[in-house]
């Protein structure tokens, strides 16, 4: 798989104890990013489609990513947590590429190398 850029993942869960919102910040290197802009129009109005499809490899050494609708992915390298004080719409704001994953699937056709995640993102 050809790889064109590195993005971070920030993984949502509850935090068990406050029961509060908790962001796990992934830095990954080596995706494949693909950027577009589309559309999908239903007849019962403007439907926005994915803005970003991310491929990323499997085969990531030690690093175990478990990626769900409604974590959100920036392209590139981003050192900010996600706080009280920094915010989800913060992040946004400050990347023009943060985006909410909105689909995950896994791809485990062909060699090992081609195994991978391809995630919609928007």
């Amino acid at each position: 798989m050809r790889t064109n850029a590195n993005c971070t993942l920030y993984q949502k869960s509850v935090d068990a104890t406050t029961r509060g919102e908790k962001w796990t910040r992934v830095a990954i290197k080596r995706v494949c990013w693909e950027s577009r802009k589309a559309a999908n129009v239903l007849a019962s109005g403007l439907l926005e489609a994915d803005q970003a499809t991310i491929y990323i490899p499997v085969a990531r050494g030690s690093i175990h990513i478990a990626i769900a609708p409604g974590d959100v992915i920036v392209r590139g390298i981003a050192m900010e947590e996600i706080t009280t004080t920094f915010t989800v719409s913060a992040l946004k704001r400050a990347y023009a590429d943060a985006l909410t994953v909105r689909s995950v699937d896994t791809i485990l056709g062909g060699s090992r190398h081609l195994h991978h995640w391809q995630v919609g993102a928007g």
